[in-house]
């Protein structure tokens, strides 16, 4: 079982209630693309991310996926399971081959009843998330194309950032696809930004993987409009 301690819905509880509430769980391997649960189905399981990557989204009326989010290693997706007869408001999807950890409502609940900082972590994760989305919506309406997808791989790097082969540069591997979705464009103009930018020097557009090379720079374009 992955350290709990990882995950900031289990900040403060000491290393025997981690062991109470790991003991609860269990380990999931999932292929990609698979659909872990639908926007508006009672909220059954809560999902820790050990290694992979999920979308949550929203669908439109005409099927398309509206994307709200990428989570990554070390966070956790399904928040609304730790409320009483919730249901999702999302849908999410694995993007890669995902090693998960699940608990099942019920016993989050007990948890919780036994653990109140659960709840208060929960509640408090969950007023970040709405913080995140209202400021995503801001630049959707109000920021050009340049400066949403500088903004987006910033927050991802700060986020989920590796390692690359050079100390000072930061890997994020997703695909150019998900990064359209979360902006909101298409994936040629993601493709064509990222290439444009790879001959600035400010990323590297690789197979599976962006590279940020120049972090400086480009948050300068993330809080510059273009001209």
């Amino acid at each position: 079982m992955d350290n709990l301690t990882r995950y900031r819905l289990f900040e403060g509880l000491d290393p025997q209630a981690l062991a109470d509430i790991a003991a609860h769980a269990r380990l999931l391997d999932v292929p990609r693309d698979v659909v872990l649960f639908e926007e508006d189905t009672p909220a059954a399981r809560l999902y820790a991310i050990q290694n992979g990557w999920i979308r949550l989204y929203k669908l439109a009326v005409d099927g398309r996926q509206s994307v709200i989010r990428l989570s990554g290693p070390a966070e956790v997706v399904g928040i609304s399971t730790v409320l009483p007869n919730a249901r999702y408001t999302l849908s999410a999807q694995t993007i890669t081959a995902c090693r998960l950890i699940v608990w099942q409502a019920d016993d989050l609940r007990t948890l919780i009843e036994r653990y109140p900082t659960l709840q208060s972590n929960s509640l408090r994760l969950l007023a970040e998330y709405r913080e995140a989305l209202q400021q995503q919506l801001l630049e959707l309406a109000t920021e050009h194309v340049e400066q949403r997808l500088a903004h987006a791989l910033i927050r991802l790097a700060d986020h989920y950032g590796l390692p690359a082969d050079d100390p000072e540069h930061i890997a994020l591997p997703l695909m150019q696809r998900d990064l359209a979705d979360l902006i909101g464009v298409s994936h040629y103009t993601v493709s064509r930004l990222l290439h444009l930018w790879q001959h600035q020097g400010l990323v590297q557009a690789q197979r599976g993987r962006v590279v940020i090379i120049d972090r400086q720079r480009l948050t300068t374009l993330a809080d510059t409009p273009p001209e």
